[in-house]
């Protein structure tokens, strides 16, 4: 019985990066996320902690759009 607790509990906190596809859940748009993923950004950490103004030199990928994905990354 404990173990089975044990096992619920892990599967709350997952460790390590998050993949990208995961934006997807919180209402990103899957368009957007692969153009996010053509462009080299394959977790969500990569996304969060890149400079702003270096994603908005993704084809695509406007200052709202922008704005929603990082508000989502958090």
């Amino acid at each position: 019985m404990q173990q089975a607790t044990r096992h619920d509990e892990e599967e709350e906190f997952e460790v390590g990066p998050t993949l990208i596809q995961k934006l997807e859940e919180v209402g990103i748009n899957n368009a957007d996320i692969k153009k996010l993923t053509e462009a080299g950004y394959q977790t969500v950490e990569s996304v969060a902690f890149t400079a702003k103004k270096n994603l908005l030199t993704i084809k695509g990928i406007t200052e709202p759009k922008l704005d929603k994905i990082l508000e989502a990354c958090q």
